[in-house]
């Protein structure tokens, strides 16, 4: 795993107790994310994306193993380092536009509040909150409420929010999921121009079918584990896009972690009859797995 990496999660495990049961989120993870490149994450439901997520968020922490990003190490974080890192390096775009704005409040408040944290004053809170309404593409609905925008122009206001304090990271879960293809589209082109003209770190999480063909680097999570990758080549891994482009080739990967592991396709363990154990072995400078039955 690249030292220089903004984003590093190494063997990142988190278990849930519900009831008298423990469930187990991430399962030995490893994730790194070059500053300034656009990562989306992918996975069923429960594979563990969204807990990934919130740990990068700092709204939860894992059971064990390692996670830093930039010069903080997550894990070893205070509850004032907490509340400064979330206020000052990262920001968060959820699915639900509800939970990104506040209804009573004008999508130039809205925007301004979270530099209300800070030391910022009330003239550089407004000319702030001005230039990211602008630079989301919605600087006359700066009086508006949330009632009065599309669901649109309500993640627009989302993202300019989630850029308040200008944070170097931004992470999104699902955020076109309640919106048409055509809006979502657009939601995407925006996420592209701030990473193009502010240099943010991107992750975001998606159960779109074609954002393969609509981001640089596209990383699967199953069984809360990292699997499989698919890149487009290294000039495209600071992109994002609304379009679908189906001119640069994909490469796909399946990825090996710190301790060696591998996740194999289901199918191929099927055709290989391959259950509870297999035979691992170097042949002509090639790693060869067969049934361990053969």
């Amino acid at each position: 795993m690249p030292a220089e990496s903004y984003i590093i999660c190494q063997d990142l495990f988190k278990i849930y107790k519900v009831a008298d049961l423990e469930v187990v989120a991430l399962r030995g993870l490893d994730l790194a994310v070059d500053r300034g490149e656009v990562v989306a994450i992918v996975g069923a439901s429960g594979s563990g994306k969204s807990t990934l997520l919130n740990i990068l968020a700092g709204y939860d922490t894992p059971s064990a193993g390692k996670v830093s990003v930039g010069d903080r190490d997550l894990l070893r974080m205070g509850g004032r380092e907490v509340e400064s890192y979330r206020r000052h390096e990262v920001g968060f775009v959820w699915q639900q536009t509800s939970r990104n704005l506040f209804p009573y409040l004008s999508a130039l408040e809205n925007v301004a509040l979270p530099m209300m944290l800070t030391n910022t004053s009330p003239q550089e809170r407004e000319e702030r909150a001005e230039n990211l309404l602008d630079l989301v593409g919605l600087a006359d609905r700066a009086e508006h409420t949330p009632e009065r925008l599309s669901g649109g122009e309500q993640q627009r206001v989302a993202i300019a929010v989630a850029l308040a304090n200008n944070p170097p990271l931004l992470l999104a879960d699902e955020p076109t999921g309640e919106l048409d293809d055509a809006t979502a589209s657009e939601v995407l082109d925006l996420f592209g121009t701030v990473n193009q003209e502010l240099d943010t770190t991107i992750v975001i999480v998606t159960h779109d079918p074609e954002i393969a063909y609509k981001v640089g680097r596209v990383v699967m999570i199953r069984d809360g584990k990292t699997s499989t990758e698919i890149r487009r080549k290294r000039e495209y891994t600071r992109r994002i896009t609304g379009s679908v482009d189906t001119e640069t080739p994909l490469e796909e990967y399946t990825l090996v972690d710190g301790a060696g592991r591998v996740q194999l396709p289901r199918e191929f363990l099927e055709e290989l009859k391959i259950h509870d154990r297999a035979s691992v072995r170097i042949e002509d400078g090639k790693v060869t797995i067969v049934s361990a039955e053969e």
